[in-house]
C-alpha cells in the first residue's frame, strides 16, 4: 500500500518486524489458583469487584490466544556478479505481522499490507507450532487478506467467535492481541475511543479508534471484546510524527462486519471489480451525499433515484461522506436490498436499492 510521505510521518501500518521469541509455556492449570466466587455487585466489595473483573479478563486472553498467529513473510533474494551472471538465491525475511483464525478449516484473517512483498508464508501458533500458508486472496479497498494453513494432518484450528461490530458502544473495554516488536501474544488492554473514523490511508470510513496499545506487528490481530468476541482488525496507528512508531493511545481497527465480509467475498472467490454497486455519482455535503449522474440500467436508475437526491440514511445508519456510502454498497451482496433515505426537494422518502455485480463494459450515465 503505498502512502504520500507527509501522511508516512503521521500514520504507520503496524506490521513488520523481526524473527519472534518462542512464546512462553503457560503453567498448568492446576497450579493457578481457583477463580473467586460470583458476587452480588451490590452488596460486594471494591476489591471484590476487581478480582472478579481481573478473573474474566484473564479467562477471556486464554480462551482467545489459540486462534490468534503470528504471520512471517520471506522472499528469495538474488546475487549476481558484473557480468548478471546468477551467483546464488538467498532467502530473506520481509515482515511479521499478526492474524487470527476465523474457521476451523485454517482460515486467517489478517491485513494484506503484512504479506507485502513476500513470497513465502508461515503461520505460528500460540503453541508455536509452525505451518505454511498460501494466499486465498485479498480485498485491497479494506486491507484485508484471508490465508490457509497447509497442513497433512486433517487438523481443526481454534476459529475466534465473530462479533458485532456494529453493536458496540464508545467506552466498552477492548483488548488487543498480536506480535508488536516480535512479542508474540502480547495482549495490551483499553477502550472503544471513537466509531466511524476515516484515514486517509484506506478508503473506508468507519474505522475503530481504541486506545488499547498497538505498535509494528500487530497489524492483523484481534481486538476483542470483554467476552473474546472479534470486534474488529487492528490495522493502522497514529504516531508522535518524526520517526516515531510507538504508540499513543490512538490505534484503528477495521470493524469486524466489514472485515468478515470482505473475508466472505474473498473465499467465495468475488475479485475486486465483481463487488455490489450502486451506479452514481456523487458529491459531499455537510446534509448528506448529493446524487450528481445516474448510470442508465444500474440498480439506482432501476430503484428510481434521480440526480439531486440527497442520501442521508442507508439502512437507519446516518450517512456523512461519498466514501461512507460506497463502503457500505461495495461490502453487501449483489441482490441484497438496501433502504436509502434521501431528500428530494423539499419532501423527505425512502427508497429500496437492490445491489448488482458491477459491469464490465462502458457505462452510459442518463
Amino acid at each position: 500500500m503505498k502512502l504520500f510521505p507527509a501522511l508516512f510521518l503521521l500514520i504507520f501500518m503496524a506490521g513488520c518486524g523481526n524473527e519472534p521469541t518462542s512464546p512462553a509455556e503457560s503453567p498448568p492449570r492446576a497450579l493457578r489458583p481457583p477463580p473467586p466466587p460470583a458476587i452480588n455487585l451490590e452488596d460486594s466489595q471494591p476489591l471484590d469487584v476487581a478480582r472478579a473483573l481481573n478473573t474474566a479478563m484473564a479467562d477471556t486472553v486464554e480462551k482467545v490466544l489459540p486462534s490468534v498467529v503470528v504471520i512471517r513473510t520471506e522472499a528469495t533474494q538474488y546475487f549476481v556478479d558484473w557480468y548478471g551472471r546468477l551467483l546464488r538465491e538467498a532467502q530473506r525475511p520481509v515482515g511479521q505481522g499478526s492474524g487470527v483464525i476465523i474457521d476451523p478449516s485454517g482460515y486467517v484473517l489478517t491485513n494484506f499490507h503484512v504479506l507485502h512483498g513476500g513470497q513465502r508464508i508461515e503461520v505460528v501458533l500460540e503453541d508455536g507450532t509452525a505451518y505454511p500458508a498460501t494466499l486465498v486472496g485479498k480485498n485491497e479497498p479494506t486491507d484485508i487478506a484471508v490465508l490457509k494453513i497447509q497442513t497433512d494432518d486433517n487438523r481443526e484450528f481454534t476459529a475466534i467467535q465473530p462479533g458485532d461490530s456494529d453493536g458496540i458502544r464508545v467506552g466498552e473495554m477492548v483488548m488487543a492481541i498480536g506480535s508488536p516488536f516480535s512479542l508474540s501474544s502480547t495482549v495490551t488492554h483499553g477502550v472503544i475511543s471513537h466509531k466511524g473514523r476515516a484515514e486517509t490511508a484506506l478508503p473506508i470510513v468507519d474505522f475503530i479508534q481504541t486506545s488499547a496499545a498497538i505498535n509494528p506487528g500487530n497489524s492483523g490481530g484481534p481486538l476483542i471484546d470483554i467476552e473474546g468476541r472479534l470486534i474488529g482488525l487492528n490495522t493502522l496507528i497514529r504516531t508522535a510524527g518524526g520517526m516515531s512508531q510507538g504508540n499513543i493511545g490512538i490505534g484503528f481497527a477495521v470493524p469486524a462486519n466489514t472485515a468478515m465480509r470482505a473475508a466472505e467475498l474473498i473465499v467465495a472467490g468475488t475479485d475486486n471489480p465483481e463487488l455490489s454497486w450502486l451506479g452514481v455519482v456523487m458529491q459531499d455535503t455537510r446534509l448528506g451525499v448529493r446524487l450528481t449522474r445516474i448510470v442508465r440500467e444500474s440498480p439506482a436508475d432501476l430503484a428510481g433515484l434521480e440526480s439531486g437526491d440527497l442520501v442521508r440514511k442507508v439502512n437507519e445508519k446516518p450517512i456523512r461522506s461519498g466514501s461512507e456510502l460506497s463502503s457500505l454498497v461495495r461490502l453487501s451482496r449483489p441482490g441484497d436490498t438496501l433502504k436509502l433515505n434521501i431528500l428530494r426537494g423539499d419532501s423527505e422518502r425512502s427508497v429500496t436499492v437492490t445491489t448488482s455485480l458491477m459491469p464490465r463494459e462502458d457505462l452510459q450515465f442518463r
